[in-house]
């Protein structure tokens, strides 16, 4: 004989048998209690998105990029985890602490309190539209709440570039190389020297400093030459490693960076001029780099160094038109010149690795690099030294 009673009722034409308790009467309250609440169910008297409603936001967000990289669309690495960074940035400032705070209104003024571009701006609204869409997919809202927050539209350019001409950049180069040794010749050094800018005569330094800033100098004019010959940004750099590099690749070396340290989250692969390939390798061979070390050290702050590279080299930071010669223009100056050099706009796209290269190839494979030795032989005649 059983020992716990059982509730039986009828759902259309299925029999339903739910295990209950031992004793009679605290079963029957049970019975009663899970039939009420089918009844309320059924009426729509209980919400049955209350339970998502309920959880944090943050649980949300983890399970979404859980289910984005289920589905094989995204790789796992930077791409995620600046999305990631966006959401909760997105959610903590609009105060949606639970599924059920996403709300319009806190959106739009989230969304109306942001001081970056346009483009930025565009991005989160992205992200965050994105997530509730999934949401949505997901049966845990029963409506996309933020179907009313405007997508930000036009907005000025918060920084302007501007291309420095083949000129400015092998004076910019040269300035790199020799700076950091000149300084540390000139730089004020003791009591008689206080409050000056520069010292007046050179100072005998140790031979070690001396290689030291030689190096920095090397290095320095190195990376300024590699974000003009590949386009690469400064992040992308950073992550730049030995074991990137296919610098034996004939006709050309390679750089096959992954997805995971690109900006737009697929693989660069880029040609490499003989000349800078050749200087690559006797950097990594003179600094003993192995093939997971760096193969730049990239300051976190590349802007101030660079401005007293500029400065060397008589190139203002600033024009007349308010348009900046950051690290940023490096990368603008490289377009610029495959434009200058005639190079189509498609290959040029290819090489830059803009976003709408993505919607004509799939995969950057060799057959891509032959369109792009066009964008390489045009780099070259640049003859940066």
């Amino acid at each position: 004989m059983s020992t716990k009673w059982y509730g039986c009722w009828k759902e259309c034409s299925r029999s339903v048998r739910v295990p209950l308790c031992a004793d009679k009467s605290a079963a029957q309250v049970m019975l009663a209690d899970i039939l009420r609440s089918g009844d309320r169910t059924k009426a729509r008297m209980v919400d049955p998105f209350q339970p998502h409603l309920d959880r944090t936001a943050t649980e949300h967000v983890d399970e979404y990029l859980e289910s984005v990289t289920a589905s094989g669309k995204v790789r796992p690495g930077k791409y995620l985890t600046e999305k990631r960074r966006i959401l909760t940035t997105i959610l903590t400032a609009a105060g949606v602490k639970r599924l059920a705070d996403l709300t319009a209104d806190r959106i739009d003024g989230y969304m109306g309190g942001l001081t970056c571009s346009a483009g930025t701006k565009r991005v989160h609204h992205t992200a965050v539209n994105a997530f509730a869409v999934w949401l949505l997919q997901k049966k845990r809202l029963p409506a996309n709440p933020l179907l009313g927050v405007a997508r930000p539209q036009g907005g000025k350019v918060v920084r302007k570039r501007r291309a420095l001409n083949p000129d400015e950049l092998q004076r910019l180069i040269t300035a790199a190389r020799e700076r950091p040794l000149h300084d540390e010749m000139y730089k004020p050094r003791g009591r008689s020297n206080k409050g000056r800018k520069t010292a007046l005569r050179p100072s005998n330094i140790a031979p070690a400093v001396r290689e030291r800033m030689v190096r920095l100098g090397r290095e320095r004019a190195l990376l300024y030459k590699t974000a003009i010959y590949t386009g690469l940004r400064k992040n992308e750099l950073t992550q730049l490693r030995v074991r990137h590099l296919n610098l034996d690749r004939a006709p050309y070396g390679a750089i096959d960076l992954p997805g995971e340290f690109t900006k737009n989250g697929d693989d660069a692969k880029i040609l490499l001029v003989p000349a800078l390939a050749e200087e690559m390798k006797g950097w990594i061979t003179d600094t003993g780099r192995k093939p997971g070390d760096h193969l730049f050290d990239v300051p976190t702050k590349v802007v101030p160094p660079m401005k007293l590279d500029l400065k060397r080299a008589g190139i203002e930071y600033r024009d007349e038109k308010g348009r900046f010669a950051d690290f940023h223009a490096l990368r603008k100056s490289a377009g610029t010149m495959l434009g200058v050099a005639g190079v189509p706009m498609r290959v040029r796209q290819l090489f830059m690795r803009h976003g709408d290269i993505r919607l004509t190839m799939s995969v950057y494979d060799d057959a891509a690099f032959s369109d792009m030795e066009e964008a390489v032989k045009a780099l070259e005649k640049l003859n940066l030294k």
